[in-house]
């Protein structure tokens, strides 16, 4: 097994009020909450896992993001296809509709501007627009997703690399190349994705030094995490699971 090895990527999203991004999350998405504190709320599925994290940062110390984003997408691949349709049939008016070979996906944006595509399929190169009519039969049985996965898509601006990019992640983490003003801008001051914090096996610290030797890092005396950040100001957490 190598050193490092990523199990899961939990990206963290600073947003300006947390109460509206819940109800999206929650309500129109399927996630479960299972951990409100201070400003922090955890959603995952129904296995009690930790996917995503809203962090709630108010307009006296965070603003809008000018430009494009860091956070291009959020790629949220659910174990079940019949919840991408319970989900859509809770929708007084349908986003953009996808097809693919195990059913209906579809794309939406939240309520801080974040693009979230739902999806069932082994690969999104699968998936097809679906401009048809359709009418999705209500599910109340479905109230959270019992399984999703989450990937990542983060601008990066023109030349700049990126050092997570030859890490062992299981495509849990796509780059796309982009101009923005503020693509490069501290973590703390934009809307935006803030944190990725990675959960993986055989913890290693001291080749985590080396790769990020470059920009430093934080280790605590207990060596239970590692905490730098990437060549964008994204703060990367690292822990053993």
């Amino acid at each position: 097994m190598n050193v490092n090895q990523t199990v899961r990527i939990i990206p963290t999203l600073k947003v300006n009020n947390r109460n509206i991004n819940e109800v999206f999350y929650v309500k129109t998405l399927g996630m479960k909450p299972l951990l409100e504190e201070s400003a922090f709320l955890s959603l995952g599925d129904q296995s009690g896992l930790e996917k995503l994290v809203l962090e709630e940062s108010p307009s006296m110390r965070t603003r809008k993001v000018e430009g494009i984003k860091k956070l291009a997408r959020l790629i949220v691949k659910v174990a079940n296809p019949s919840e991408v349709e319970a989900l859509l049939a809770r929708m007084e008016k349908l986003p953009q509709l996808y097809k693919g070979n195990k059913g209906y996906a579809f794309e939406i944006l939240s309520p801080e501007g974040d693009l979230v595509l739902i999806h069932a399929e082994d690969d999104i190169k699968d998936l097809r627009e679906f401009d048809e009519t359709v009418t999705f039969p209500k599910d109340e049985k479905v109230k959270y997703l019992t399984e999703f996965e989450i990937s990542t898509e983060i601008h990066l601006p023109n030349q700049i690399k990126s050092l997570l990019e030859d890490v062992e992640a299981d495509k849990k983490l796509i780059f796309k190349q982009g101009q923005g003003e503020d693509l490069l801008v501290e973590n703390s001051l934009t809307w935006d994705l803030s944190m990725l914090k990675f959960q993986v096996e055989k913890f290693d610290i001291p080749s985590l030094c080396q790769k990020f030797k470059s920009v430093g890092y934080f280790v605590p005396k207990s060596e239970k995490f590692f905490l730098t950040t990437d060549t964008n100001n994204i703060e990367l957490w690292f822990e053993e699971v």
